[in-house]
């Protein structure tokens, strides 16, 4: 049986931040941490969220986001603020430099990609070309 999977919506960046680490895998947002920390705190058998990509949308890519019991030998591993997020190995040149994020809003709560390696976004937001 596969893991529950989380909400993930994708946006465009036009100009890369300046915080961001050209050679940071991944960057967490404090709501992202403390997002993830709530999905966390009731489920202890996980070690945190694994994070890829699959074909599917109409621009060509989604994320995934599962919760994850263990890191696989070729998988990159992000330590921020208490916190373990999982990328997958086939994620891991197209998440390069991105910023997780987390929003919560009257009409949807989801985590957002601040990806400047995306080139095209579909209109609802959930899919993605590089």
């Amino acid at each position: 049986m596969a893991a529950p999977t989380v909400i993930a919506g994708v946006r465009a960046v036009k100009k890369a931040r300046q915080i961001i680490s050209p050679r940071a895998a991944l960057v967490l947002t404090p709501a992202a941490v403390n997002r993830i920390k709530q999905l966390l705190s009731d489920k202890p058998e996980f070690i945190g969220l694994k994070i890829g990509v699959r074909s599917r949308g109409c621009n060509g890519l989604s994320y995934t986001i599962e919760y994850a019991k263990e890191k696989g030998k070729f998988e990159e591993e992000v330590k921020q603020d208490g916190v373990r997020v999982i990328i997958d190995q086939k994620a891991q040149l197209t998440l390069l430099g991105t910023e997780m994020d987390f929003l919560d809003s009257k009409l949807s709560s989801e985590f957002v990609f601040n990806n400047p390696n995306v080139k095209g976004t579909c209109g609802c937001g959930e899919s993605f070309t590089v």
